[in-house]
């Protein structure tokens, strides 16, 4: 393991437990879907936070990635833990998706950098294709792809209690921008935040969605 996977797989699940655990906690018991699962830091996480009764569904489309997902969820013999090696998106289909820096890989094109093709679902689809009827927690970090992802999952988003979308910057502006009227007609309460700075400010913005409020001093 070099030193890059080591700051991703100890520092990176610190930080990302920061901004997608800012209103609710991952609970025992809860179906969490990790859309962007990367290298497994708030897979592992989640699912020890949900135990045996609970489960992890974890997207993950760059094959690089996943080869090391896989052997850091062998090591763990955590048992609650589903992988799945697609895109998520609006439609099915086959798409191509662009090799970037630090293990990330994004759909919308930014250089001349490698690309390699993955096969596309939709959330909705996917949780039918597994069986599972309701999620509890969402966190999405997928490098832009997240407005049509989140419109491929209009009907899973019917019974998620909470969900947590780091935004990034597409045509000039940000994804919260689309993203959140979505939410809003899937029965959530909203907000979009600059994430908390920790060592270094990276500027993100994050969206949330919520239907049970119990963090003491935020209002609906």
């Amino acid at each position: 393991m070099n030193i890059q996977q080591l700051l991703h797989q100890y520092f990176y699940p610190f930080y990302i437990r920061l901004w997608v655990e800012r209103f609710s906690k991952v609970k025992e018991g809860q179906i969490v879907i990790d859309a962007g699962a990367y290298l497994g830091g708030f897979t592992l996480y989640a699912a020890k936070k949900v135990g045996k009764k609970g489960k992890v569904i974890a997207f993950e489309p760059d094959p690089k990635n996943l080869e090391i997902l896989k052997e850091s969820v062998q090591k763990s013999n955590l048992k609650n833990i589903v992988l799945v090696n697609k895109a998520l998106g609006d439609t099915e289909k086959k798409v191509e998706m662009e090799s970037a820096n630090h293990y990330s890989s994004v759909v919308i094109k930014t250089s001349k950098r490698p690309t390699f093709e993955v096969q596309q679902t939709t959330l909705d689809n996917e949780m039918k294709n597994l069986g599972i009827s309701k999620a509890h927690f969402i966190k999405m970090n997928i490098e832009g792809a997240e407005v049509k992802a989140v419109k491929g999952a209009l009907q899973t988003l019917t019974n998620v209690e909470h969900i947590a979308i780091s935004c990034h910057t597409v045509n000039g502006k940000s994804t919260a921008v689309q993203i959140e009227p979505l939410l809003k007609r899937s029965g959530f309460k909203t907000r979009v935040l600059k994430r908390r700075k920790v060592i270094i400010d990276f500027g993100h913005i994050d969206i949330y969605g919520f239907r049970y409020l119990r963090t003491p001093g935020v209002q609906s």
